[in-house]
């Protein structure tokens, strides 16, 4: 099949991601070189593990480290580049949580273009968001609950008309959706969806697939219901046993999303989050959906987006109320706990906004990279920085790097943010559930995979009582990504009984 059942739900394990392109001999293989001699048993098991007969072909690189004292155990190739797929986001959650604060939180603020009399706005009602990433149903609520509340606020005004329209204001950011290192086919998913001041439901579509009658259409719905889009059903139901290779896509550069392929009778019920073209329009779309739900007229059918600022002229305007977000916290968590490629990218673009003034990748970035020199004390040449989540194979970081990030933050009240937000071993949700399971509660670590990469980074509590930092990268492995991290958690086995 070539849905993406394989890459996880949305709210569940992370996706895949692009294509590696990486010289293998930018991390040929080094000799293991253990700190000290007490390290060395564990370190010859470590060895045994990567050089197998199967691992030989595989670009590994491993740092360990004492997360109290940044003391170094062992390593192998921790000095060289790897890309580390979604470990990256270690990093833009402990930069976010040391510049911005645990208790940062996003105003989205609500604008009237002209007076509101007898019930009725003589304008349009200008919705200005500034990145919040939490307008959806993630946090066991209706998704579409914030914005029955935002229409409850207005009737609570007073409003009962919009004679003008609903106009959403993304004008907080530079207008850069889409990140130019992300493979083409990723960009009709949630795991690539745009990004933007507004967004609704992690900017994606959930579309649902149940087999039809032999011969007929699979039946296809979807949530929210939303005129955002075009949808055409061009799949086709099979008998049961059949190959199932149904599959979405999108006409290039348009609103038209369409399903093709054979769907098996005897298939699961499958929900799959299409992302869409443009975060403002399917936000103030939803939005003029849901006040007309709570009897708010709204005179123009059509939204409009603004994304620049002299476009709207908001010091003209009166504020009717701001919304402020749930805390950072809740945006770490996503990032984390469920590796949510948008929520990271949205948390990089505020770190621009509001150290550099500029909602960009780049202004993010420059942040990052400050962050991981002045704060950290990191080597520049260490890393090279494409994007927040490691969708980006042009991702390049050392394993030291990251376990000297990792040791850096432990203790400190960033380190807690990010330590709380982590997976951890044998627990019931979160990327680890499912591993480690005869180390429950030991192991707190992001996981990583993008094609032809497996990561896992974190802490781990030894049997003699010590936190070790560790990291663990594969790269270039020929072998399935379940065996390649069957393999990494053989190496975090080893460091859990050090």
């Amino acid at each position: 099949m070539i849905g993406r059942s394989h890459i996880g739900e949305r709210y569940g394990l992370h996706a895949r991601g692009a294509f590696l392109a990486l010289a293998a001999a930018a991390i040929a293989v080094a000799p293991l070189h253990p700190q000290a001699p007490a390290t060395l048993p564990a370190g010859d098991q470590v060895l045994d593990v990567i050089s197998s007969g199967e691992w030989h072909r595989a670009h590994w690189g491993i740092d360990v480290r004492d997360a109290a004292t940044g003391e170094a155990v062992f390593s192998y190739n921790a000095e060289r580049l790897f890309v580390p797929a979604s470990n990256l986001k270690l990093v833009v959650a402990a930069a976010a949580a040391h510049l911005l604060g645990a208790d940062y939180r996003y105003p989205t603020s609500f604008f009237a273009s002209g007076p509101l009399e007898a019930g009725a706005l003589r304008g349009d009602l200008i919705v200005r968001g500034t990145g919040d990433p939490n307008f959806s149903g993630r946090f066991d609520r209706p998704m579409t609950a914030d914005l029955e509340a935002f229409a409850d606020s207005l009737l609570a005004r007073g409003m009962k008309r919009i004679e003008g329209g609903v106009v959403a204001d993304v004008s907080h950011w530079k207008d850069e959706p889409l990140h130019t290192d992300w493979e083409h086919y990723d960009l009709n998913w949630w795991y690539a969806a745009p990004t933007g001041p507004l967004g609704f439901n992690d900017n994606a579509i959930d579309f649902t697939i149940r087999p039809g009658p032999p011969g007929a259409p699979a039946r296809i719905t979807w949530r929210p219901q939303v005129g955002v889009f075009v949808f055409a059903n061009r799949t086709r139901t099979v008998p049961a046993g059949g190959e199932a290779t149904w599959d979405f896509a999108r006409v290039p550069g348009t609103d038209t999303i369409y399903a093709y392929g054979d769907v098996p009778a005897d298939a699961r019920v499958q929900t799959e989050h299409f992302a869409v073209l443009d975060p403002g329009t399917y936000f103030a779309t939803a939005f003029l959906h849901i006040l007309r739900e709570k009897g708010i007229e709204v005179g123009d059918s059509e939204v409009r987006v603004v994304r620049e600022p002299a476009e709207v002229a908001l010091a003209a305007s009166e504020r009717i109320f701001t919304y402020w977000s749930r805390p950072l916290t809740d945006v770490i968590g996503p990032i984390l706990l469920r590796s949510q490629n948008w929520f990271a990218e949205q948390l990089l673009k505020t770190l621009g906004r509001e150290l550099r003034s500029e909602g960009s990748w780049n202004a993010g970035l420059e942040v990052e990279r400050s962050y991981l020199r002045d704060e950290v004390g990191l080597d520049t040449l260490s890393f090279r920085l494409r994007d927040a989540s490691g969708l980006s194979a042009g991702n390049l970081v050392t394993p030291a790097a990251i376990t000297r990030l990792l040791a850096h933050l432990h203790g400190t009240k960033a380190g807690e943010v990010v330590r709380d937000a982590l997976p951890v071993s044998a627990s019931s949700e979160g990327s680890l559930r499912s591993r480690l399971l005869d180390l429950p509660g030991r192991v707190r670590a992001k996981t990583g995979h993008i094609r032809n990469v497996d990561s896992l980074s974190g802490y781990v509590e030894s049997d003699s009582g010590r936190t070790l930092a560790f990291s663990v990268i594969v790269n270039g492995t020929p072998l399935a990504s379940a065996r390649t991290r069957d393999a990494i958690d053989r190496v975090v086995r080893i460091l859990a009984g050090m």
